[in-house]
């Protein structure tokens, strides 16, 4: 696709518009998708950092991890890629509304409040899932159409030029004004930077200045470690407690995780609305507890404990309060079960009931009022919240009331059921915030109605194997070891109740350790030259990988098979030049002058499927020609730029002849026709002359024959090729370049490369490393 003029590269699928972005890392260019027609932002590295390889697959991979983040305050990252140039680039959504830097705040605290806290809730999540950001300032955080606040470069700079930024101790990374401590020491980080940085920037923005200065970076960066944290305005007394936690020196005496940061956002505002928050109970206390005398703390202890153990024999069953490592929370009652971070509220143990006949028809229509609340709610689809109006809570307390309801029981059994559902479906989506919840949810709620054990539990777990098992085979069956890996965290959680599926997920991950990386040379004992193409590769994702030629059939090649198995030659035309019918065209004699190093040509798709069968039973692995989407996917990485380095195409070398039907390029690469295969640039996967040279045969129909019938040698009148030739010129591309010819003709300008097929049982037992 076309860049805008000046554009010193082009990007697949990409059309440049121009340039709204320049830093000293990358340029960015507003760009349409063309596939989709949307407006998106294309940020491309600057090419004269240019990255070592081993940085370059570290990006990549690194990015495309980053990409699966899925929070509504962090921008999305669609595509990493390389430029036709080779620089990497990466795309994102197109946010017009400008960063956070242009903004004031200095007399507004409710909206440096809202930032702040939409912020630490990206922080949060990305932290979880074990990202650190190490580079949280304000142009990295952009404002969506709602001009909401979106958190963005998550990790870019970990793959930039080690002379730049580094993630290794002993080096610095991120932003100077804004770097935390350990950051300017080149120390080890973790999210506690990335909290210190988001301090920094509350301080900026009640007071429009940075909090450290220096007249140059050293000074700066030496101010974050030495210099005591400034006071705020008198007017900003509220927020003078959290920063002066969010920058302490020390990383344990900051905020250990950004739900603490929230909190502290959550009393900031209390104190503007002029809601004074009640001290937690251990603040003001340290220090007169530290003044109690050993002596009397050893005789507390013993009193205590005396009372914990007359507690625990005596007190019934039925009545056990909630486990006391459960917090509090507003929403619901299993919230409450699993949350760690505040205390429960005391509540003093419920009364005995009474005795007598009064007393157990009282408990009877107690239990007959909740078990209709419950179904009520139930029916509503309040299965756990919200709190004081759900099914479950009315559930168990009829258990409390009597252990043995069936109602109840199975009305628990159908919410944790219910439950499962929501896990199920978190994990098609890749929640795993929401597959944790359920996940706890749901065993809070069999161990309070006494169901961990029974059926009804063990449906439950079941039931989530088989929804992880469904994920993992597929990925494992596909190959596909990026899906494999990023099934990690969901399979340590669903793991915790039952430890078979995290062995299950950790066998599957040994079992593609083995995989080559993408682009990876391979090779079969007596076979081509291959290129390893993952599932996943680029913008396309296929259900399984292959490997593909990673030159096309030669000359050689070809008559190698011929000899072998008596071939006969196939009819031969050139296109466009009906009198070469009257000529006994083949591949021996293309009326051309070939090299044994040239592609073969005037090969039939008869005589192409013939030679991937001839070449399987050479090998023992299954050989193919590759479908038009297979090679599609392989050709994505083709690479832009000069067209006569990318491939042999129509140009001055071909001198008069055709010129009435050929538009040429104006170079001359000395090859009026066919050239040596790898003689050009190869594509981002290592492949040569996808562009140019010869078109290929693939595996498809032109008329849509079944796809069952697609490797019958008689199922279609056309098969279709793919590509450019030595006869196309800049009319045509080669990733659009498509037509269809008769299966048992061959042409001068179609010839093929194969495809190897790769499964978990043929790889990598048959197939090894080769060098190029």
């Amino acid at each position: 696709m076309a860049a805008a003029a000046g554009t010193p590269f082009d990007i697949p699928g990409y059309r440049i518009v121009r340039q709204i972005g320049q830093g000293g890392m990358a340029t960015v260019y507003l760009a349409t998708q063309t596939s989709l027609g949307r407006q998106v932002a294309v940020k491309v590295l600057a090419a004269e950092r240019t990255p070592s390889e081993e940085l370059i697959r570290r990006f990549e991979n690194e990015t495309r991890t980053i990409a699966r983040l899925d929070h509504p305050h962090i921008v999305s990252i669609y595509e990493v890629g390389r430029a036709s140039t080779g620089q990497l680039y990466y795309t994102l959504p197109y946010l017009p509304n400008g960063d956070l830097s242009a903004r004031r705040f200095a007399e507004d605290q409710r909206g440096a409040l809202n930032v702040l806290r939409c912020l630490a809730q990206a922080l949060a999540y990305a932290h979880e899932q074990g990202i650190v950001h190490r580079d949280v300032k304000p142009e990295n955080v952009l404002f969506d159409k709602l001009d909401r606040p979106l958190l963005a470069d998550f990790g870019i700079a970990l793959a930039r030029h080690s002379d730049i930024r580094m993630t290794r101790e002993g080096a610095t990374l991120g932003s100077t004004g804004y770097m935390s401590p350990e950051q300017a020491r080149g120390l080890a980080i973790d999210g506690r930077s990335d909290l210190y940085s988001l301090g920094v920037m509350a301080y900026e923005m009640l007071t429009g200045d940075l909090p450290f200065h220096g007249p140059d970076a050293l000074s700066v960066a030496l101010a974050h470690v030495e210099q005591d944290v400034p006071r705020l305005p008198p007017k900003r007394r509220a927020w003078q407690s959290l920063v002066d936690r969010a920058l302490a020196k020390d990383p344990n005496d900051r905020f250990q995780n950004a739900d603490a940061m929230l909190a502290a956002l959550d009393e900031v505002e209390d104190e503007l609305d002029g809601r004074k928050r009640r001290p937690p109970p251990e603040a003001g206390w340290r220090e007169k507890l530290a003044a109690v005398p050993a002596s009397l703390w050893v005789g507390v202890s013993a009193v205590a404990g005396t009372a914990v153990l007359l507690g625990m024999l005596l007190w019934p069953a039925a009545q056990n309060p909630a486990d006391p490592t459960a917090a509090a929370a507003p929403s619901s009652l299993l919230q409450r079960l699993i949350r760690d971070d505040e205390p429960a509220a005391a509540t003093p143990p419920p009364a005995a009931p009474p005795a007598g006949p009064d007393a157990a028809e009282q408990r009877a229509k107690e239990i007959a009022a909740k078990l209709e609340s419950a179904a009520a709610r139930a029916k509503a689809a309040k299965l756990i919240a919200p709190a004081g109006d759900n099914a479950a809570e009315d559930y168990l307390a009829v258990l409390a009331l009597e252990p043995a309801n069936p109602a109840a029981a199975q009305g628990v059994a159908d919410i944790v059921k219910s439950l499962g559902e929501n896990v199920d479906t978190a994990l098609r989506k890749n929640n795993l915030d929401a597959v944790r919840e359920g996940q706890q949810q749901a065993r809070m709620l069999a161990e309070r109605a006494s169901l961990v054990g029974t059926p009804a539990w063990n449906d439950f777990l079941v039931a989530r194997r088989a929804a992880f098992d469904t994920r993992l085979d597929t990925a494992r069956k596909a190959l596909d070891r990026g899906t494999v890996a990023a099934l990690q965290p969901y399979a340590e959680a669903l793991g915790a109740d039952q430890p078979e599926l995290l062995a299950a997920w950790r066998d599957a991950e040994t079992q593609l350790s083995a995989l080559p990386n993408e682009g990876a040379p391979v090779s079969d004992a007596g076979g081509p030259a291959l290129v390893f193409v993952p599932a996943s590769y680029g913008s396309r994702l296929l259900d399984h990988p292959f490997a593909i030629g990673r030159v096309e059939v030669t000359k050689a090649q070809y008559a190698a098979f011929a000899r072998a198995t008596g071939r006969p030659e196939a009819r031969c035309r050139e296109p466009m030049r009906p009198l070469s019918r009257l000529k006994s065209l083949s591949w021996r004699d293309p009326d051309f002058s070939q090299g044994d190093d040239e592609p073969a040509v005037c090969v039939s798709w008869l005589d192409a499927h013939a030679y991937a069968r001839w070449l399987s039973k050479e090998t023992g692995a299954t050989y193919r020609l590759p479908t038009e989407t297979e090679w599609l996917h392989a050709a994505q990485g083709i690479g832009r730029g000069d067209a006569c380095k990318l491939g042999n195409v129509a140009d001055a070398s071909m001198g008069s002849r055709l010129i009435a039907f050929t538009s040429r390029y104006k170079c001359s690469d000395g090859f009026p026709h066919t050239a040596p295969v790898g003689r050009y640039h190869p594509s981002q996967l290592g492949i040569y002359d996808l562009a140019g040279n010869v078109g290929e045969w693939t595996l498809d129909c032109g008329v849509g024959a079944p796809v069952a019938r697609l490797m019958q040698a008689d199922a279609c009148p056309e098969r279709i090729f793919r590509g450019t030739s030595w006869r196309d010129g800049p009319d045509d591309e080669a990733l659009t370049r498509r037509g269809a010819g008769n299966p048992d003709i061959g042409y001068t300008t179609i010839g093929f490369r194969v495809l190897r097929e790769v499964t978990a049982e043929s790889f990598p037992a048959t197939m090894t490393a080769s060098t190029r």
